[in-house]
Order: C-alpha cells, then structure tokens, then sequence
C-alpha cells in the first residue's frame, strides 16, 4: 500500500486513515509492577543488577547517559527506575520504558 501524493501523508490509497501513531511506549515493554529482582541494566560502572542501583548512578539509556534520581518497591521483589524524564533504559538485553521524575505515572 502506498500513500498518496497529494501532500496529505495520513491518507491510504484505499481512503483508510491510520489511527493513533505509534510512540515509543507502544512498541517497548513498559514493567508497571517494576522490573523483576536480578534484572541486569547498563550503567556507567559496567552491567548492574536492579536491587544494587541506588539513586544518583549513571544509567545508560537511548539518550546517553542518565543520573537515576529514584528508585521505588511498588511490588516484592520489583523496582521502578526514576528519571528526571521518561527514558528507554537497557535492562536484559532489550530496550525498556522507566518512569519519569514526576509522580508514577507509568
């Protein structure tokens, strides 16, 4: 299917418009019970399991590198990694979603 040249690029040749485009959480696991203990997650100081995290480590993410503000059980054995914006972390070899600085809002 392609689209049409008429400069209106959300249109299908069929006349059928997409619905909602796709961002970033859509397509990554987003872990809203946290990450599991023993996940391995990137950081500055080599590949990490989430219960050593403290906040204030250098965490490696899709952006560069990132300062961990915060770190929260919400479930046994679970943590949630806090920046000061949502960012896409690597935890167990695949591309994750964090939570933002702002209240829990993932």
């Amino acid at each position: 299917m392609t689209y049409k040249g008429s400069g209106r690029d959300h249109e299908h040749d069929d006349g059928r418009t997409p619905s909602i485009p796709l961002r970033v959480r859509d397509i990554l696991p987003n872990h809203d019970r946290g990450l599991p203990l023993g996940t391995k997650v990137m950081t500055a100081d080599g590949i990490l399991p989430v219960e050593y995290l403290e906040p204030g480590d250098r965490v490696i993410t899709r952006a560069g590198m990132r300062r961990l503000l915060g770190i929260d059980t919400p479930a046994p054995k679970r943590f949630k990694l806090t920046f000061e914006r949502e960012e896409v972390i690597y935890a167990d070899g695949q591309m994750v979603m964090s939570e933002t600085g702002l209240p829990f809002s993932a």
